[in-house]
């Protein structure tokens, strides 16, 4: 069980960042406010029909998941804000502007890894071990989708089918 709560914990936590939205300053363009609140909509959709709740555990389980998912939000948009001067500027940082940014980054790191922890036990309280298991793995396989359309959007774009790549 141990080794399920690690590999389930990992899992989550480098499997998460891919659906971020991204800014100027990364490689993919911004996704709009409008476009981020379709995709937690299909997501909550996915995740619905994938874990077929009953009425008493869809009332249980969607106010955890919705403020935990916020505070991931908070976390990642923090980790970002404080990654910032080093995508900027690298060679301009002085050791000790590099070091503070680096104890920020761990700190944040761990308010997120007691974030998972957190909800994990949440999770399994209120849907139990096996459907937070499920969670993981539909909320994986819905980001993998997510992110394959997006590639080939990007992909059609590229190749002169979809018109030019822009930024909003």
């Amino acid at each position: 069980m141990k080794r399920l709560y690690t590999f389930v914990l990992g899992a989550l936590l480098l499997g998460t960042h891919g659906l971020m939205a991204q800014g100027p300053d990364d490689d993919m363009p911004a996704l709009s406010e409008e476009r981020l609140r379709e995709i937690k909509a299909q997501k909550t959709a996915y995740l619905t029909t994938k874990l077929r709740f009953t009425s008493e555990e869809a009332q249980q389980f969607w106010p955890i998941y919705n403020e935990i998912d916020e505070a991931r939000d908070a976390i990642r948009r923090e980790l970002r804000e404080n990654m910032r001067p080093a995508r900027k500027q690298s060679d301009a940082l002085t050791e000790a502007e590099a070091q503070q940014m680096l104890t920020k980054g761990l700190q944040i790191r761990q308010r997120e890894f007691d974030l998972e922890r957190s909800s994990i036990e949440r999770f399994t309280k209120a849907i139990g071990p096996v459907k937070t298991v499920e969670l993981f793995r539909a909320e994986r396989d819905f980001q993998r989708e997510v992110l394959r359309r997006l590639r080939e959007r990007m992909d059609e774009r590229r190749d002169g089918r979809g018109g030019p790549m822009r930024r909003p």
